[in-house]
Order: structure tokens, then C-alpha cells, then sequence
């Protein structure tokens, strides 16, 4: 099968590679006691709760997993919560219905306190699952592989996530959470690594080859041999940082990482970034009927450039990368680029401006972080012109856009294009697509297939292009970088310096080899 490229919020630091096993819920064993006419008393659900309650407490773990498990435990033994399931029931509802009722309430209301409380709210859903499953009785125990594996979810409660054997679980991925729910947190400190609110997910099937990069958000479905071997060397991140802190000589371009959320700061300071090349916005909007809000925005935002102090952030704002755009959004455009880039924003001028606004913000919250803003594959000079205007009036200093399609680097357009914004971004990923007029299928689940190969974009046809733009930008005074997959490969990386960019950015986990091998 060709290779399929998801992205989600890595959690923590590390690689994996392996076999992927997709745990599905215990639908059969829940259903049976959410039938009707199915009557449980209050002394078999007080039982459960407190039963549950028990085995969270007696969950072996330290630290931070400790200490979410007393909380969970806690919420289980409040009487307030009873008293909630205790009027359900009265007034007629099943002993699930009732429990489900119940702890959905009590999410609504850590839903309304906004902030870390809301971060919690998904846990009350594990919690009336685990009830349910104990009135249940037991349920059949799960038959993991006798080999390693990746763990795939649709959730993990904090429980479950306790218990897995770093011998035998290689990384984690579930289609919802977030980076700092509870199960989360247990699963970083267990040092896996994770990825949450994986686009695609229903993809994988038991047994699916995979490769995750937790660095950058990161999943590769079906990876190549060539992305396998890319991959190999920064497996062991620990062992490459140590050797990258031994070694205090720069890199002859400023080297930055590509990143998904702002929860992976950490792993890109920790291998060595100088800031952050390419943060890319879209899992804000994934999935939702209607746009974040400002103060959504504000806050992911806020936290990246507070992480990044005295660095340079390169934002890339919504990136449409679908054969359908988001419900909220309007179509824009006709063609190869119909749905894609900078029109669709244009097209949609209220969302853009919220995001910018929202950047603004950000930035004036954080004055020591370097903030440039830049927009997805611009198609003219025309919209490269009104993306600076509306960025500039938004109190946005600095304010580039990102070169992916062939058009747009002719002579006398990508003149026009720079002379229009402060600096330039080659993404190597869709120029050579389109550059050698490969196809690029993008499925409604944000999964792309018909990847290339990181020695494709060494061909003449895609090095003239990417000769063209980095010339022109370094007669203008203007800074250019690379944030496409080839720029983490060193035989790409050493040519595009060598062509005059400034500047590499590619998951932090390549970050370190990358530096190894450019002072080699």
C-alpha cells in the first residue's frame, strides 16, 4: 500500500516503529446493562463506584500518575456525584443512562470553568465507562500480541493507561484526548511515545505497519523503507541529545522544528531547536462544526511563544488540506488547488481575521518571542499582497507566506510575491508533487497519500524551482528557509544551503542527526 501521512498532538518525545493493534471498545458487554428494563439498585452502583474508586487507588504508580489517580478516585467517592445518579434514577432512568447523566454533568461543569478544569472533563466519560463495565460484570480480557505493538484507540481511560507494559507497548495513538488529559500525562510518564487526536485513525487496522513520531505529531501508515531508515538513527532521541550537548559548534543555518501543539516545546528544546519553523494550526479546527474561538486560539498560541522566549515562532495559519473543506468554511478556487491554501482563507476573510487577531494577541502576551506569521500556498502575487495587508493591520510585525506550487516561483511573479511580504517558506512536500506532476490524493480524512520520496526532491526540475526562489529572495534581503520532509534530510539540506537558505526546519527528532551530519 502507499504510504499515508496523519498528523495529531505528540505527547512527550520518541519514535516507534511497529505492528499496529486497534483496541475496540467492549460495545457488547456496555450494551447489556444499558438494555431497558434492565433495574439496578442503589447499592449495586454505590458498589461499583467504590469498587472503582479502590482499583484506582491501588493502581502501582508514582509522581504525576499517582497523583491522578487519587484525583479520579476522589470524583468517584464524592456524595454530590451519587445524589446526581440517585435522582436519575428516580425518576426512571436506567442504572447506565443514569450514570452516563450524571458524569456528564459534572464534565459540563469543568467544561464551563474553562482551562486546566476543562482539560479533565473527558476523564468523567472513562470514569462512567468503568462504572458501567463493573455492573457489567467482567468483562472478556483483551488478547494482546505476543510481539510488540502499537496501541490504537478511539480513548484510553487513565486506568487502563496506568497499567500498559513499556516491554510491550511501542507507542500509543488515540483518535480523541488531548496532550494534557490524565491519560496523557500517565502515558508521558511512562516515557511512550503518543499521539492524540490522530486525523485519519480509521485507517489503521490491526496489524498495519506504522511509524510515529511523537516529536511532531506525527504518524506514518504504511511508511517506506526509505522513511524507515530516515527514521532509525533518531529512535533513541536521549542518546542523540547527549551527543548533541557534547558538541557546542552551530550549524551553518539556523536550525528549527516542525510542530503540531504547543505541548511539543519541550522535545524540540530538549534536541536542540533555535525555535520553531513550521507550527502548524490546523488541529485547532479539525473536527469541529464551528471555528475556535479567539480566546481558544489566544491560549494555544500564548503557550507556544511563552516556550519559545527569546526564539523565533514561525505560525503557519489554517492549511486546508482536504478534498472538502470544513463545514464552516466556504469553498474557494477550481482545479489541483480547489479547497487548498490562502484562497480558502480569503474566501473566508472571518476566520482568517479571528486567527490573526488571536496571533496578535499572543504576541503582544509574550514580547520576547519572535512572532512571524505565515500563509499556506499562495497562488498570486495578488493574494500574497492582501494576506500582508490583512496581517499587518491585524499588528503583525512580520508576515511571509509559504511557496508550494510551481506557478507561483516564474520570473516576475515570485519577485512580486517577496517584495510583497518580509520572508519566504519553500515547502518542499507539495513543490515537488506538483513540480514532477505526481498525484496527491487527500482523503476526506485528512490522510495523504502518494507520499514521495525525501531523493525526489533532488531532481533537477524541483532544485531549478527551489534554485529560483532562494535566489530571488537573498536579492531581495529577504529571509528563505525550507520546513518541507527534505529538509531533514542532510544530502537535501547540504544543497539547499548551498543554494543560500537560511534556515531548516523538520521534526525535532531528526533535528540532532541533522546537525551531526551538516558538521560533519
Amino acid at each position: 500500500m502507499a504510504e499515508r501521512f496523519l498528523v495529531g498532538a505528540g505527547v512527550g518525545s520518541g519514535v516507534a516503529h511497529g505492528k499496529a493493534f486497534v483496541l475496540a471498545r467492549p460495545e457488547a458487554a456496555l450494551a447489556q446493562i444499558s438494555k431497558p428494563g434492565n433495574r439496578i439498585g442503589l447499592i449495586a452502583i454505590q458498589k461499583a463506584m467504590l469498587s472503582v474508586a479502590e482499583d484506582l487507588e491501588n493502581v502501582t504508580t508514582v509522581g504525576d500518575a499517582k497523583d491522578v489517580m487519587m484525583a479520579l478516585a476522589m470524583i468517584l467517592r464524592d456524595p454530590v456525584l451519587f445524589d446526581v445518579v440517585k435522582a436519575h434514577l428516580s425518576e426512571g432512568a436506567e442504572a447506565a443512562d443514569a450514570l452516563r447523566r450524571a458524569f456528564a454533568r459534572f464534565a459540563r461543569q469543568l467544561e464551563a470553568l474553562g482551562g486546566y478544569f476543562a482539560e479533565r472533563a473527558p476523564d468523567l466519560g472513562y470514569l462512567a465507562n468503568r462504572v458501567i463495565a463493573e455492573l457489567a460484570g467482567d468483562l472478556p480480557p483483551v488478547e494482546f500480541p505476543s510481539e510488540p505493538f502499537i496501541l490504537v484507540s478511539d480513548s484510553i481511560s487513565p486506568m487502563d493507561a496506568a497499567k500498559l507494559d513499556p516491554n510491550r507497548v511501542l507507542a500509543v495513538i488515540t483518535t480523541d484526548g488531548t496532550p494534557t488529559s490524565h491519560s496523557a500525562i500517565i502515558v508521558r510518564a511512562a516515557k511512550l511515545p503518543m499521539v492524540v487526536g490522530l486525523i485519519g485513525a480509521g485507517l489503521i487496522r490491526t496489524g498495519s505497519d506504522l511509524l510515529v513520531d511523537a516529536n511532531a505529531g506525527q504518524v506514518f501508515l504504511d511508511p517506506t523503507i526509505e522513511r524507515i531508515e530516515h527514521y532509525s538513527t533518531a529512535a533513541n532521541l536521549d542518546t542523540q541529545v547527549i551527543r548533541l550537548l557534547e558538541d557546542d559548534r552551530e550549524a551553518p543555518v539556523t536550525l528549527l522544528a516542525n510542530l503540531g501543539s504547543s505541548f511539543e516545546a519541550a522535545g524540540a528544546l530538549a534536541a536542540g531547536a533555535k525555535g520553531v519553523g513550521l507550527f502548524r494550526t490546523e488541529l485547532l479546527y479539525l473536527g469541529q462544526q464551528e471555528p475556535p474561538t479567539r480566546a481558544e486560539q489566544f491560549a494555544e498560541y500564548s503557550n507556544l511563544l511563552a516556550a519559545f522566549t527569546g526564539k523565533r515562532v514561525l505560525v503557519r495559519v489554517l492549511d486546508l488540506d482536504f478534498d472538502k473543506p470544513l463545514p464552516f468554511l466556504r469553498e474557494a478556487g477550481t482545479g489541483k488547488y480547489a479547497n487548498r491554501g490562502l484562497q480558502v482563507l480569503l474566501a473566508n476573510p472571518e476566520v482568517l481575521e479571528t486567527q490573526l487577531s488571536a496571533l496578535a494577541q499572543a504576541q503582544a502576551a509574550n514580547p520576547k518571542t519572535e512572532l512571524w506569521v505565515m500563509a499556506p500556498m499562495v497562488l498570486s502575487v495578488a493574494e500574497a499582497l492582501q494576506f500582508a495587508e490583512m496581517a499587518r493591520a491585524a499588528s503583525l510585525k512580520k508576515v511571509g507566506v509559504m511557496i508550494e506550487v510551481p506557478e507561483v516561483t516564474e520570473p516576475g511573479v515570485i519577485e512580486g510575491i517577496i517584495d510583497a511580504v518580509d520572508f519566504i517558506s519553500i515547502g518542499t512536500n507539495d513543490l515537488t508533487h506538483y513540480a514532477l506532476g505526481k498525484s496527491r490524493h487527500v482523503a476526506g480524512d485528512g490522510a495523504v497519500s502518494g507520499t514521495i520520496s525525501l531523493s525526489e526532491t533532488r531532481k533537477p526540475e524541483v532544485l531549478n524551482l527551489i534554485r529560483r526562489v532562494i535566489t530571488a529572495a537573498n536579492a531581495a534581503g529577504k529571509p528563505v528557509g525550507i520546513c518541507g520532509e527534505s529538509a531533514s534530510d542532510p544530502e537535501s539540506a547540504k544543497l539547499f544551503i548551498a543554494l543560500g537558505a537560511d534556515s531548516l526546519s523538520a521534526s525535532s527528532a531528526l533535528l540532532p542527526q541533522l546537525k551531526a551530519a551538516l558538521l560533519a
